[in-house]
């Protein structure tokens, strides 16, 4: 029996207490369940489409100046694309369609402004073969509010034009924003409806009983539910993207079943110490919280350290995706903690209710000395070389085509295609240029007033370069329309059209002061391909300068910034980069310092760190087989993308060593109450596997069909996600957990444990045990 201290532990009276107490504890969740249902409402109805702003950015500069120096500028510019197989645009029957869908157009809220093809110089909207033309649709207010009115402005379009042979697609960032929520709800719900009835399998195989089985499940998604609520409340200051909601659920459900199954399983090995009086049943809920509570917490801990990580990263979508997903695993920690024990302590006895036929053993005789566990465990201790040596070379070569990894950004698009702005979409990158809908808006800012002529020069010469490149469709700015139409782009010319009626003319190309302009840039490439995202550097790192400088001593001291959709995957690209070795060092830092407290152990921390690093480097390596380079793609549904989304792999990082070094944490934990107990290394090792591996495999088998199921959906980030989690999960229950942890902590020895005498003096004492 434990210990008077141990019992006395905070733990074991946070359990007892719960447990003592079910119904208030059920009560005061199932407020917080109320409100937080209310809540994730608002969570879910805000989410946007993906965002790859960096803050203090190049590209975020653009679009500041943008916003603050334009009276009316748009907050974006949409397309009302029109296509017939019949008609062209020269037919009555196809204008009067075309200038119906506009007015509908114009009546909606937000519009400023309306370009129609048939707008004397709109002649570039208009497609080569005259059966597919375009509208430019300016327009302002926020992301969520132009999200919510893309259908009813798709609806509107495609009625007025529903009996002229022609179909018309409402398209932009705001409409294929609107698709991309719609289609993230549709893959959550996919996912799940596969992922939840085989984590409910493996849990009926795991426990033997329905009521065991469903306990955690049930736990899982009711953390899900409240961490949407908690992001609800966030929502009020921040924008969420969809890809939220994917994470959350992904990684709120695998962690909440997996802690909750953590805790049934060392309860149900409590109870049967118990005589089953309730004072005793209380009692073993008490134990259990002293011991895998505290791992609970303890492993939730380093999950958050390794998510805050992601804080580092100067994107606005990773430091919100992060905040989500550690929301996510600080409600599952509560629940289990609180929820929990006052559930088994409702349930007691009745916990092995139920039992699934040919698995009743599990519950009436759960003695792990006679598992095959056991045997497993053996066998690692007599053959640690021979078994650890073959599992490290399985994942050493695993790991290797990951040096290879290629990063780029998809937008989204291919997840829409057969919706109206998908497809809109692709009639202008077909029909026109990819840039049409995607431009390069480089802005121009005058430090000292308006533009003078030097200025003026400049943007003139650099507009020149830009419709010079090859991978430019075509380049406007204010002084080319003021060439065009006034034959002079001086400062006397621009002062005069401004103060004309014709200054609309203008549009965003220049502000009403005269010192910001927009040169709007129209690559013939896609904004994610490699073509568009060197263009952007030759225009930062040569062009502008080089127009700048002029000739002559006609240099210009202009400011100049590149943005829209490109420049912003450049700079995230960038970020990136910059940020990746400080998130590793960081949670690889962090991860050690919490592991030495727990272990009080100097090589077990660095085991730790060496092992999760060759899981994680191992899934990626897979991941780069499977996805950029297509092997065994069709397997699985996917196609070859030719590349890893540029965020990914940090995501991937920190969540995977975070759940890396929970399993660690309860198979150490283990390992170290033996040791404790007996001071025998290959005891304590042969026990910890024992007692912990049917539990850390099921555990394991969870979390693969929960983020298994994410690779079955249609945006490229959740199938890219969930095989790496899949994977790498797979891979650290199997080759690390039962071949190479116990090989090489067998091979160490009481190396294991060992700890400096000065810093065991100084180090806080922190312990997983049962509170001896």
């Amino acid at each position: 029996m434990p210990t008077q201290n141990g019992n006395s532990s905070r733990f074991y009276r946070l359990g007892t207490a719960c447990a003592r107490n079910p119904l208030k504890v059920l009560a005061a969740w199932a407020v917080l369940l109320v409100l937080a249902g209310a809540l994730a409402t608002q969570f879910l109805g805000g989410l946007s489409g993906s965002s790859n702003v960096v803050t203090g950015s190049d590209s975020q500069r653009a679009s500041e100046l943008i916003s603050d120096k334009f009276d009316s500028s748009s907050t974006e510019s949409d397309l009302v694309v029109f296509d017939s197989d019949s008609l062209t645009v020269d037919d009555p029957a196809y204008r009067s369609a075309v200038e119906a869908a506009l007015n509908a157009v114009r009546s909606g809220d937000h519009v400023l402004n309306v370009t129609s093809p048939y707008a004397e110089g709109a002649e570039q909207q208009i497609a080569g073969d005259r059966r597919t033309a375009f509208a430019a649709v300016g327009m302002d207010g926020s992301d969520s509010e132009l999200q919510s009115q893309a259908t009813t402005f798709q609806e509107r379009v495609a009625s007025a034009v529903q009996n002229h042979e022609i179909d018309a697609y409402f398209t932009g960032y705001a409409p294929i924003s609107a698709a991309s929520v719609a289609q993230g709800n549709e893959d959550l719900a996919r996912a799940e409806s596969i992922g939840l009835p085989l984590a409910l399998l493996v849990l009926l195989v795991a426990f033997g009983t329905l009521v065991a089985a469903g306990l955690p499940l049930l736990l899982g998604i009711f953390g899900v539910v409240l961490a949407f609520g908690a992001l609800g409340v966030a929502s009020f200051f921040t924008d969420f993207d969809v890809f939220v909601q994917s994470v959350v659920s992904m990684v709120g459900i695998a962690l909440g079943i997996d802690y909750s199954l953590f805790i049934v399983t060392r309860y149900r090995e409590e109870r049967t110490r118990s005589d089953g009086s309730r004072a005793d049943d209380v009692a073993a809920i008490g134990r259990t919280m002293a011991t895998a509570g505290k791992a609970v917490l303890f492993s939730g801990s380093t999950v958050l350290i390794s998510l805050a990580g992601l804080l580092i990263v100067r994107a606005p979508v990773v430091q919100t995706m992060a905040a989500g997903m550690m929301a996510a695993v600080a409600v599952m920690v509560v629940v289990t903690l609180t929820l929990l024990p006052a559930l088994l302590g409702l349930l007691r006895g009745r916990i092995n209710k139920f039992a699934v036929p040919g698995l009743r053993g599990k519950v009436e005789h759960p003695d792990p000395q006679r598992s095959a566990w056991a045997r497993w465990t053996r066998l690692v201790m007599r053959r640690p070389l021979m078994l650890g040596g073959l599992a490290a070379v399985v994942m050493v070569t695993a790991l290797v085509p990951a040096f290879g990894i290629r990063f780029g950004v998809d937008l989204g698009v291919g997840a829409v295609a057969d919706t109206p702005a998908g497809r809109g979409y692709e009639l202008v990158s077909q029909r026109f240029a990819p840039g049409v809908i995607t431009p390069v808006n480089v802005v121009v800012n005058s430090k000292d007033g308006s533009f003078d002529k030097a200025d003026l020069n400049a943007v003139a010469g650099l507009t020149a370069d830009l419709r010079d490149d090859a991978r430019t469709e075509q380049a406007v700015s204010m002084t080319s329309v003021l060439d065009q139409r006034v034959g002079s782009h001086s400062p006397t010319a621009l002062e005069r059209f401004l103060e004309s009626d014709n200054a609309q003319d203008l549009g965003e190309l220049v502000n009403a002061q005269g010192n910001t302009g927009v040169i709007v840039v129209y690559p013939s490439v896609r904004a994610e391909s490699d073509e568009a995202h060197d263009l952007v550097h030759t225009i930062r790192d040569s062009m502008a300068p080089s127009a700048l400088s002029g000739g002559e001593g006609d240099s210009s001291s202009l400011e100049v910034y590149v943005g829209g959709s490109t420049a912003e995957i450049v700079d995230i690209s960038a970020e990136n980069a910059r940020a990746t070795p400080l998130v590793i060092l960081f949670v690889l830092g962090a991860s050690f310092l919490l592991l030495l407290l727990a272990f009080r152990s100097v090589l077990l921390p660095l085991k730790a760190i060496v092992m999760n690093l060759l899981s994680v480097g191992a899934a990626f390596g897979l991941l780069v087989l499977v996805f950029q380079e297509g092997v065994g793609a069709s397997l699985i549904g996917a196609e070859e993308a030719g590349f890893i989304q540029v965020i990914l792999p940090l995501f991937a990082f920190a969540i995977l060593f975070g759940l890396s070094m929970d399993y660690e944490v309860f198979l150490v934990s283990r390992m170290k109450e033996e040791w404790a107990a007996t001071g025998d290394n290959r005891a304590a090792v042969s026990a910890g596997i024992t007692h912990t591996a049917g539990v850390i495999t099921a555990a394991a088998s969870i979390m693969v069909v929960v983020f298994a199921s994410f690779m079955f959906t249609d945006v490229l980030e959740n199938k890219q996600m969930g095989f790496a989690l899949a994977v790498a999960v797979l891979l650290d229950a199997t080759l690390l957990r039962l071949f190479l942890v116990p090989a090489v902590m067998r091979l160490l020895g009481p190396a294991n444990w060992w700890l400096p005498r000065w810093l065991d003096r100084i180090l806080p004492r922190v312990d997983l045990g049962d509170g001896r």
